[in-house]
């Protein structure tokens, strides 16, 4: 796993809420699954 500094989750939270926002607002909900998806896989999946 990658070492992440512990404030991370802030900032992870935080980003969420600002995409999450704007798909609200557009509806562009499948570009907000897609980002959830791509930043999950970048921070999720080890690193050999």
């Amino acid at each position: 796993m990658k070492k992440l500094r512990k404030e991370w989750p802030l900032g992870f939270i935080g980003f969420l809420a600002i995409f999450g926002f704007q798909g609200f607002q557009t509806g562009n909900w499948m570009d907000f699954i897609w980002l959830i998806w791509a930043v999950w896989f970048i921070y999720f999946i080890p690193i050999k």
